[in-house]
């Protein structure tokens, strides 16, 4: 997961916040999601380079690149779906939240400043005919 979203200076990527398992829960509860894991896992599994060397994680970074390169070509719509997937359990981790100055409140009544409510934006409704019929 490291490739997908790598380590910026000494915070770490994916791959380094240990979201295996919530990246399985997540993809259980989102079908579609859980679909583009699969396949991606399994392309992954299929390529010559990591069968001979041991599995994806045997090989040196170039090599993963690579063997990703060629799952996202060969499959980009269920690619996306992974990358989606890590993505979005990345970026709800608090860790992640924490780190990119995240505030995960609602933005009222504490949020953003407002310009006071000008009655005048709706006087051109006001002015329409009606578009439905009076009942009653």
């Amino acid at each position: 997961m490291d490739l997908v979203i790598p380590p910026d200076g000494d915070f770490p990527g994916a791959g380094g916040l240990g979201l295996a398992e919530q990246l399985e829960r997540s993809s259980q509860r989102y079908g579609r999601l859980r679909s583009g894991l699969l396949s991606v896992l399994d392309a992954m599994s299929l390529d010559i380079a990591s069968r001979i060397e041991g599995g994806f994680a045997a090989l040196d970074e170039e090599r993963q690149i690579a063997a990703l390169k060629t799952v996202e070509t060969n499959l980009p719509a269920q690619f996306g779906e992974f990358v989606e997937l890590v993505y979005g359990n990345y970026y709800t981790d608090s860790r992640v939240h924490e780190r990119i100055g995240w505030v995960g409140r609602p933005p009222q009544p504490e949020g953003f400043d407002l310009e006071p409510w000008d009655p005048a934006v709706l006087e051109n409704m006001r002015k329409r005919e009606p578009f439905w019929r009076q009942v009653g």
